[in-house]
């Protein structure tokens, strides 16, 4: 015990003596030669004057000199502990690590030195990072791999210079202790790693975040988790609203052909029809009636077209022209959150395209048409008109799905096809967020019920009376509402913890039977923009909300968020930034005919008051 508190005491005097000689010396001018040296207190020559420029040394008793243009390091002897042979140096950080930096024309290129004048790092990185906690050293560097080449990726090395992670990161790694949160430039997805090169969380998160009692994540199936500083998994939160994704399985074909069309589309029990072509002298008419698919109870099931590869060639097999493999077209049945429920299709091809959608050949002997509206009305059978009927040549898989060999190529890239990967996670799950209900407290619940007096608030809106809008023209005494009963939500979902960040539209279905409806309802906000309570003197503001409710009156998600609505009329309402019309039953009489246009006259903005929502009538008088 006393011999270690002796060494102790005898390193720190030697620290101390140390930086007492550091502070002696002072650069100076020799005023013959112009050349800087270093002088002590009695103005004595330490070390002769043979550089360009000097600093002052540092408590490590190391300085700065400049020679030929070029920068070293010295000790208090004037030795060299790193030669002038560099750009740039940077100071030491308390692990004894610095910086340093060469120009090769104009690139500069990064390296790492210690204390000892070894390089750690030679001089071959496009950027070195020392976190200050961690015991670790971050390098980025351009590599020749397939799917890294093009821009820097990071790695990870010891204080010794020893590579514990070779450059595979997108981007430089937060260091937390000797954990460090790295997101994989291959596929986009977060991990947790160690500075012992331990994978610590496997590379299947969208977002990690550290906070100070561990680290928070959301993987691949949006699911929000918490973990403990030692990696033991603590908490979960499911969304309910998340699904499983189209899987790429590494396919390029597949990937190239994800939303080309209908495929890989959820295709809805609305959508699906057996098809009975009726050939005519004029125009072709097809008699629409059930496929049988077993949509499930609640009929939330829905189906995906999927090109898979075959080993069978025959009429339902495609060539890929830039392989030797055939593909066929498979129909999936996927419960509501994504989970296969097995085949309805063991093989198919695209054999005809007309206006209202897609004719799909099954191998067993029937041809479905795949409407293009989700929100078809759901009768058991219909006879429709194939407008603009093409047939579609299916002799090899580029003409056969509507790719091109262009799409096929761009996805050799890794980085682009993790890119696609990513896309299609967020595409799918657009809205997930949504999922979860709104909620009050019992004193806010209270004041919006005082609140929610208009009748807008009392009206469910069914399939038709709530649509997707564009202003057309807009004047002093009229204005044209372009209509389209494809209502599109544009959603932007954003997890707290971790914070991650997703915008996109969806294509909002009515349900199985077109019953789904959408209410109006009111939130307290703190934005003083949004409605300002004229009704029941709460002296809060309000927020907008729309929600759809499944037939049954089951509440199943927050369509859209506005602070106020912009117009409101004659059974009219307008939210224009979100491109959303409500409309009352009698206001869908009056659009023009044979036009999914509608006129509003004399358009005032509304007051942003809860009151103002009374405008919301037709003729002045309750819907």
């Amino acid at each position: 015990m006393k011999a270690n508190l002796k060494a102790l005491l005898l390193l720190a005097s030697m620290a101390l003596c140390l930086v007492a000689s550091a502070q002696d010396l002072k650069p100076a001018k020799d005023k013959k030669t112009k050349k800087y040296g270093y002088k002590d207190k009695q103005k004595n020559w330490v070390i002769e004057p043979a550089f360009d420029d000097a600093k002052k040394f540092d408590d490590d008793g190391c300085a700065l000199v400049k020679v030929d243009g070029l920068y070293g390091l010295i000790d208090l002897e004037g030795k060299w502990v790193l030669p002038a042979e560099y750009d740039d140096i940077g100071k030491y950080n308390k692990h004894g690590l610095c910086e340093i930096r060469i120009k090769e024309g104009k690139t500069k290129l990064y390296g790492v030195a210690d204390r000892s004048g070894k390089v750690v790092l030679p001089t071959l990185y496009s950027k070195v990072e020392l976190p200050k906690n961690g015991s670790c050293i971050l390098a980025s560097a351009y590599v020749e791999e397939p799917g890294l080449e093009g821009s820097p990726v990071w790695g990870v090395y010891s204080h010794e210079g020893k590579e514990v992670f070779a450059p595979q990161f997108l981007y430089s790694p937060s260091v937390y202790d000797d954990k460090l949160i790295v997101k994989d430039a291959r596929t986009s997805f977060y991990a947790i790693v160690d500075v012992s090169g331990n994978v610590l969380l496997p590379f299947e998160f969208l977002a990690i975040d550290h906070s100070y009692k561990g680290f928070e994540t959301l993987d691949k199936s949006f699911v929000q988790a918490f973990y403990t500083e030692d990696i033991k998994r603590a908490e979960t939160l499911a969304h309910p609203g998340a699904v499983q994704p189209y899987d790429l399985k590494n396919d390029r074909v597949r990937a190239a052909a994800w939303h080309v069309g209908c495929i890989a589309r959820r295709l809805y029990a609305n959508q699906v029809r057996n098809i009975e072509i009726q050939p005519s002298s004029v125009v072709s008419s097809a008699l629409c009636t059930e496929t049988g698919i077993d949509w499930g109870l609640t009929g939330r099931r829905f189906i995906r077209l999927e090109p898979v590869v075959v080993d069978t060639v025959d009429v339902f097999a495609m060539a890929d022209p830039t392989s030797n493999n055939y593909y066929t077209l498979k129909a999936l049945l996927y419960e509501q959150d994504g989970t296969l429920v097995g085949e309805v299709s063991s093989k198919g091809y695209l054999e005809a395209q007309c206006t209202e959608g897609t004719i799909y050949r099954t191998a067993e002997d029937k041809r479905w048409i795949i409407l293009n509206d989700p929100n078809n009305l759901a009768l058991p059978a219909f006879t429709m008109v194939l407008a603009g009927y093409r047939a579609i040549n299916h002799d090899n898989v580029c003409n056969g799905l509507g790719i091109s060999s262009n799409d096929l190529n761009r996805l050799t890239h890794v980085r682009t096809f993790a890119n696609l990967n990513t896309e299609i996670l967020e595409g799918e799950n657009i809205g997930v967020t949504s999922y979860f209900p709104p909620v009050l407290d019992m004193r806010d619940a209270r004041m919006r019920h005082d609140v929610m007096r208009p009748m807008v608030f009392h009206h469910s809106f069914m399939m038709g009376e709530v649509v997707s809008c564009r202003i057309m023209k807009a004047g002093d005494d009229v204005m044209e509402l372009e209509l389209d009963d494809n209502l599109v939500c544009r959603f932007e979902d954003k997890f707290k913890d971790p914070y991650y960040k997703m915008r996109g539209d969806d294509l909002i279905w009515w349900g199985p039977h077109n019953m789904r409806t959408v209410r109006i309802t009111l939130m307290p906000t703190s934005n003083k923009d949004a409605l300002a309570d004229d009704i029941a003197g709460t002296g809060l503001f309000w927020d907008i909300v729309l929600e759809q409710y499944e037939e049954d009156g089951t509440w199943l998600r927050t369509l859209a968020v506005a602070p106020f609505a912009d117009f409101a009329q004659d059974g009219v309402i307008v939210f224009e930034p979100l491109h959303i019309a409500l409309l009352a039953p009698n206001a869908i009489l009056n659009r023009l005919p044979h036009t999914n246009v509608i006129k509003l006259k004399n358009p005032k903005p509304l007051p942003h008051t809860v009151s103002a929502l009374d405008a919301f009538r037709v003729n002045n008088r309750p819907f």
